[in-house]
């Protein structure tokens, strides 16, 4: 491939590259100073707001919120549960006379970013700062040992801190996690409790910098929109003017045309596009992250593959992340979270690129009120699943439950990435505990009935139904069913009560399915659950509203949504059991009874027959 010089013209000109540039260049004293791209200088500013008698007048604020915000760590609650720390004596602890030293030197001539240290409460903080930049070999390990062996130290605590930008975990035990998330909370907190009583310039200060820490951090989804855009549409031009300043990208095998060519060029064109980037490299930088971001890309394909309705997945930048479709139905057991949080669901499955170059997927349990997620909790223990004590602990928000990890040979692959989403999600580890979750729910005896829109197919090509067990099925209400077809992905069918019900309402506009209005299926859901569900399909517009009317007027539940004009597909009833063995020809067959014959569901077919005139 041959990059043209041209392209850098045309991206010139491109109006979306002019918005994302105008944005990145607004004034902020600290960009001024180009503080954003040096760790050395967002240590000075932490370094500032730990010290107590700093002239910003927080006091000991900024270190007690950044202690008491690492013991409410997740990632933290195991370091917790195996050290002898009383996070509340901290939090009550006075630190006036903490002393910050910056840049502290080691006895093997390594840096430590920040040591602060309470001779008051006998503690010492060691903050290594990973704003951009990974840990070095041995690093930390170092920094540990060097703290603990000074004699100044004998007696104290010492709690050594992992700080990253993007949540990554620490190589050594004994660090405990934070991230600039955490960072940005706290200031934010402190400004709005204290606006009208800080200093005008510090007050100041501090907004600009939460300003830089949120456009590393917050994704906006217009500034996504943008930079995609972009990028699509003047890739030639971005990666010629990234590539070259990142040499670490040499080893990409996508790139081996463009250093050719960059390596060809004289030193005048190599020293205007050295210009150009400097001038503009964080909209640049900002583009080609996004755009180039394959992570994010390799989790949109996988998203599509698997047919997920887009309100269950967020295809973020950094931890893309989703819950399965029928997670939903969990919430009346789970219940909802109590702070904003992620999907707004109790569970959530994301993925991240690890400090180790590996891909992880994770499953958490959220911040729901204490009375579901205590009782969920010990049922997810039932199950087999490992649950730390202190996450049973009241005011505990986030348990990780499970997490797994792959290796990527090639970051800058898109199918190879893609691959390892997939090797996570359907791996023997992750499918046992999506099933143990739907087992933990099922023993707290949720009815699962739900009214929602569909008009999908089940999603789950992995797995299938036995078909004699369906065969069992029909032969056994053959005098109900009018017709019926299994395939190893759905096993669908219709009653004979469903085709009167035509001679008022009408067929399907569409080609859907068995092509009748209304259809029966049953589906294997990827925690090993059967599920029967019960869906109106595609009428014309009036009568359509007009059936779902009389259903409502019989007590059936019906989402407002459901009676658009432009709505289609409406789930009338679901219910889904867990199977202990799908080799059991005759459980799965038991299984289909049962739920064909459960009660709510012969509720609703009674009312159906009702509405036959």
């Amino acid at each position: 491939m041959t990059y043209s010089l041209e392209s850098i013209a045309h991206l010139d000109h491109s109006k979306a590259y002019a918005q994302l540039n105008s944005k990145f260049n607004s004034f902020n004293p600290f960009k001024v100073l180009r503080i954003e791209q040096f760790e050395i200088r967002h240590s000075n500013v932490l370094a500032w707001l730990l010290d107590p008698s700093e002239n910003h007048n927080l006091g000991d604020f900024f270190v007690k919120k950044v202690l008491s915000r690492i013991f409410i760590r997740a990632e933290n609650e195991e370091r917790l549960q195996d050290q002898t720390i009383n996070n509340l004596n901290f939090h009550f602890a006075s630190y006036a006379d903490l002393e910050v030293f910056r840049e502290v030197r080691t006895t093997t001539g390594r840096y430590i970013d920040l040591v602060a240290k309470s001779d008051d409460q006998k503690t010492v903080l060691i903050i290594e700062n990973k704003f951009h930049a990974g840990e070095s070999a041995g690093q930390l390990e170092d920094y540990f040992q060097f703290i603990r062996s000074k004699e100044e130290y004998e007696g104290y605590t010492i709690i050594p801190i992992f700080l990253t930008l993007n949540n990554v975990a620490p190589s050594h035990d004994e660090y405990w996690i934070l991230d600039y998330s955490d960072l940005l909370d706290i200031l934010q907190i402190y400004l709005s409790l204290n606006q009208e009583s800080i200093a005008d310039r510090v007050y100041d200060f501090i907004t600009f910098y939460i300003s830089i820490i949120k456009e590393e951090l917050v994704e906006d989804e217009k500034d996504i929109a943008l930079a995609l855009n972009v990028y699509q549409s003047n890739q030639e031009a971005i990666d010629l003017l990234y590539a070259p300043h990142h040499e670490e990208l040499r080893k990409h095998h996508r790139y081996n045309d463009l250093f050719k060519q960059v390596d060809s060029f004289d030193d005048s064109t190599k020293s205007s596009l050295h210009r150009i980037y400097q001038k503009q490299k964080q909209a640049i930088d900002y583009v080609y992250r996004i755009g180039s971001n394959v992570l994010r890309q390799a989790f949109l394909s996988f998203a599509i593959k698997e047919e997920f309705p887009e309100e269950v997945y967020q295809a973020d930048s950094r931890l893309p992340y989703f819950i399965l479709p029928d997670w939903v139905e969990f919430t009346e057991t789970i219940g909802e979270p109590t702070i904003p949080y992620w999907l707004g669901h109790g569970l959530v499955i994301w993925y991240e690129r690890t400090w180790d170059e590996r891909l992880k997927l994770t499953i958490e349990v959220g911040p729901t009120l204490y009375e579901k997620r205590l009782p969920f909790l010990n049922a997810l223990e039932q199950q087999g699943i490992r649950i730390r004590p202190t996450a049973k602990i009241e005011g505990k928000k986030f348990t990780r439950i499970h997490s797994q990890t792959v290796e990527i040979a090639d970051w800058a692959s898109k199918e190879q990435v893609l691959q390892g989403i997939d090797e996570l999600y359907h791996s023997d580890e992750t499918r046992k505990i999506l099933k143990s979750i739907a087992l933990a729910v099922e023993s707290l005896q949720l009815d699962i009935q739900e009214t929602t829109e569909i008009g999908r197919e089940p999603s789950n090509k992995s797995s299938f139904i036995p078909s004699k067990a369906f065969d069992q099925f029909v032969e056994h209400h053959n005098d109900q069913i009018l017709k019926y077809r299994y395939t190893r992905r759905h096993c669908t069918f219709v009653l004979h009560s469903f085709e009167k019900l035509e001679d008022t309402y009408g067929k399907p506009l569409e080609n859907w399915w068995l092509n009748h209005m209304l259809m029966f299926w049953f589906e294997r859901l990827n925690d090993d659950r059967l599920k029967l569900t019960l869906e109106l399909g595609p009428l014309e517009s009036e009568k359509r509203i007009a059936f779902l009317e009389q259903l409502e007027a019989k007590g059936i539940n019906v989402a407002s949504r459901s009676k658009l004009p432009s709505a289609k597909y409406t789930r009338l009833y679901s219910i889904a059991k867990v199977v202990n063995n799908w080799n059991d020809i005759n459980e799965i067959y038991n299984l289909m009874d049962h739920l064909y014959n459960h009660e709510k569901n012969q509720l609703v077919m009674r009312i159906l027959d009702e509405l036959v005139i």
